[in-house]
Parts: structure tokens; sequence; C-alpha cells
């Protein structure tokens, strides 16, 4: 345990939860409807993980390991196998929830900014649950690391709570950020992938949907079938070049509806009439 790295770990944390936040305050009273969008965008984050979380627990690691896939493999075809089903299950439970939000809760209230105000309550309310979740951690590592204090817990644990400690203050200084990094990518692929399923709604073409799901199953499948082979910050790295490029296509194709800004009052027609001239006049204002 060190002054450094203790600062380290609370810095990254508060990034995690000062990211999202500051990103919801600076777009909120942009465009139309305000904070709805981003909490609906939490509420759907968190309404999709209700299904996901049970569904990949009790159904679908249960059935890779009845098809012989070792849900615990560091390679091989098993990792692979693993990887796609994870990245797919996050994927489908993901991007239909986003969807279902889109054109259901969110009907009535299109307009242009509306998939990046979703798409950071989205992306957002996972990257600060993760921060307050890292925050607690460091809290219980640092209860832990006291005088004593491994001494009293049960027997079998103490090991392996000794274990622990020296893995989680092992970590490399300049890994200890890489939390509110990944937050950043994930956070610019959630806004991608809400600008492509508002297209979808709007349009009414399901490929884009479709295209949310592949994009969203090949980062995450990426993610694990890589993590034990690259180190993290070339992980990382290609991660946010993946999230910022998917960020930029989307945002190219995004679906344009008029803003808020733009609903501008009609002045009210300004009439001109022309008075009747006479041929006196004409006369009386030529020149000889």
């Amino acid at each position: 345990m060190t002054t450094i790295g203790i600062i380290l770990r609370i810095v990254n944390a508060g990034l995690m939860i000062g990211i999202p936040v500051t990103a919801a305050l600076l777009i909120y009273k942009r465009g139309k409807s305000g904070f709805r969008p981003i909490w609906i965008g939490a509420a759907g984050f968190i309404l999709s993980q209700v299904g996901h979380i049970p569904f990949n627990q009790f159904l679908m690691l249960p059935g890779l390991k009845a098809l012989g896939v070792d849900v615990a493999a560091q390679g091989g075809i098993s990792l692979w196998v693993l990887g796609v089903a994870v990245g797919l299950s996050a994927g489908v439970f993901e991007e239909v929830a986003r969807f279902l939000a889109l054109k259901f809760w969110l009907k009535k209230e299109a307009h242009t900014l509306l998939p990046l105000k979703y798409g950071i309550g989205h992306g957002g309310v996972e990257a600060l649950l993760l921060g307050l979740l890292a925050l607690f951690a460091l809290v219980q590592v640092m209860v832990l690391g006291g005088e004593g204090a491994v001494d009293l817990l049960p027997p079998e644990q103490v090991e392996l709570a000794r274990t622990q400690l020296a893995a989680y203050w092992a970590v490399p200084w300049y890994h200890s950020l890489l939390g509110a990094a990944e937050r950043i990518s994930a956070m610019a692929f959630h806004i991608g992938a809400s600008i492509l399923v508002y297209k979808s709604v709007r349009t009414k073409n399901y490929l884009y949907l479709i295209i949310a799901v592949i994009g969203h199953t090949v980062m995450n499948a990426f993610a694990v079938i890589t993590v034990n082979q690259l180190d993290f910050l070339l992980l990382e790295g290609v991660l946010f070049i993946f999230a910022v490029g998917w960020l930029y296509w989307t945002w190219r194709i995004r679906e344009i509806d008029p803003e808020e800004d733009l609903d501008l009052p009609v002045p009210n027609q300004v009439q001109i009439s022309a008075a009747q001239v006479t041929e006196e006049q004409i006369e009386e204002s030529s020149y000889d």
C-alpha cells in the first residue's frame, strides 16, 4: 500500500463517476426533453441487466458447460466460444432494451440530440456504478490492510485474502487509471450505438439495430478473448480506437431531426401594400 497507489485509485474512481455526470450536465439543456432521455437511458441499462445477468448465470453458462465448453478457459476454442457468447448476450439484451426505450418510452420526443442524451445515460450509469464499486473495493482493501485485520477473518480465508491484497497492490501505477479510460471508450460506444438504434427506430430499418448488436458483440468478445493475451494498455488502446471510429461513423449517418432551438416562432407576415398612384401625381413628380 502506497500513498500514490491510493491517490491514483481515488482519481480513477472519481473520473469514472465524474465523467458521465459532467457529460449529462453539459448536454441536458441542449435540444429538447431536458434530462428525461438521460435518466431513461440509465433506466434502460439497468432494466437490460435485470434480464441479462440471470440469463448468463442460469441459462447461457450452464448451456455452454453442457456443450463441453470450458467457461474458465484461458485460451483455445473454448475461450473464443465464451467470448462470442458473452458478447452476443450483452449485445442482444442491451441493444433490444435501447430499441424499446427509444421506440416506446421516448417515441414522442424525436430530435437529433435524443440518442446522444440516451447514450450518455445508458453508458454513464454503468460507469458511475463501476466507479462506486471501485471506490468501495479500495475502502475494503484499506480496511483489510490494517494491522491485524486479515487475522480476524476465518482461518480458511486468511491466505486467500492476503493473496488478493498482494495482487491488488501489485498492479502497476499506470494501470490504475485504466478503469476510467475503459469507461470513456464504453460511453463513446454506447452513444454511437444509441445513434444507430435511433436511426433504426426513425427509419423503421431493423438493419441498423442488427449492426448495433453485431458491434456490441465484437467489442465485448474482443475484450474477453484478448484480456489475457494483450497488455492492458494495448487492449484499451484498441478498444478506444474502435469506439471512437464507431462513434464517428454513426454520427456521420445519424438521423437528423429539427432541433428545439430551430423551432422558433414565425413572425407575423408583413403586409406591404402599394398606394394607388394617379396620373396627376405622376405628372407632378416628373421633371421638365
